[in-house]
């Protein structure tokens, strides 16, 4: 990888859809941190965040999509009203939120956070 920051963004921009589930991760609590000795984990659908920062900093909610295109993730208390009146999810950056919660539904998923060599 190059060490050219514009060449970093081109490559984050124009990466494949399997290649940016890394980019839609987000920190863990103290508590997960220590439980699965990881930094952070890729949000999945199901989990349960606290957003940390902009206009709902403080609320949490469940993770109700999450969008590889465009790298965001839209949580279930997070709305904004459009101009017509109606309610619509608010998309966040996942670096923005904290996982609090994680859905354990899925073995490979359980596999990874509790290998070693996939710790981050």
């Amino acid at each position: 990888m190059s060490k050219q920051p514009r060449k970093q963004r081109k490559e984050r921009a124009e990466a494949a859809l399997h290649e940016r589930h890394s980019q839609v991760r987000a920190t863990l609590t103290g508590d997960l941190r220590e439980e699965y000795d990881q930094r952070s984990v890729r949000v999945n659908e199901g989990d349960t965040v606290e957003v940390m920062r902009g206009d709902f900093a403080g609320d949490s909610g469940e993770v109700l999509d999450v969008d590889l295109t465009e790298e965001t993730i839209s949580v279930e208390e997070v709305t904004i009203e459009t101009a017509d009146g109606e309610e619509v999810p608010r998309r966040l950056e996942p670096s923005n939120v904290r996982v609090t919660d994680l859905t354990l539904e899925d073995d490979l998923r359980v596999a990874r956070l509790e290998s070693e060599e996939d710790s981050a």
